[in-house]
């Protein structure tokens, strides 16, 4: 009886590990679309309304309710808190502190490099920056979105043989 139920605990537990890196895929995938998103409006605030910095990051913790609104939540408070820290280091200091960000080195290597020209370019040139980091997030998650349904499957999949081995050792 009890040695069922430890090869049921077994299986349940490497099913569990399976889905939760398919689960973190489908989140870094959700992630990075709210991302672009977020982007995309502070582009337009920049070039339509020359919306400050502070006030604009405000503005994305507020309209996203998941990890990517809490990273702008944290680059808000940390730019009003210390306006002397260049925007790469108040980027690089939130991401740090944000530890539901499941999102690649990749797309922090782009945020850092688009921290570079927020706030020390004309508004053009802050747009164009903008721009080539939507171009560079939309590829990444054009790469991602086209093999993650496989993945997803073969992490699953992978979790539930890898218990299912297991149990037949043990057996």
């Amino acid at each position: 009886m009890f040695k069922w139920l430890g090869l049921i605990c077994i299986v349940a537990a490497s099913s569990g590990v399976g889905f939760g890196y398919a689960r973190s895929i489908r989140r870094q995938s959700a992630q990075l679309g709210h991302l672009i998103d977020s982007l995309g409006y502070m582009r337009s605030e920049i070039l339509y309304r020359m919306t400050p910095l502070p006030e604009l990051f405000e503005t994305l913790s507020g309209a996203e309710n998941n990890a990517v609104g809490l990273f702008f939540s944290l680059c808000a408070s940390q730019l009003r808190s210390d306006r002397t820290m260049p925007i790469p280091g108040i980027f690089k200091k939130s991401w740090e502190n944000c530890r539901t960000v499941c999102l690649s080195p990749e797309t922090k290597q782009t945020l850092l490099s688009l921290g570079m020209a927020l706030g020390r370019f004309d508004v053009d040139g802050q747009c164009r920056a903008i721009e080539l980091a939507e171009q560079k997030l939309r590829r990444e998650q054009e790469t991602l979105d086209k093999n993650k349904r496989a993945r997803c499957r073969g992490y699953e999949a992978i979790g539930i043989c890898a218990g299912l081995a297991a149990a037949i050792v043990i057996l």
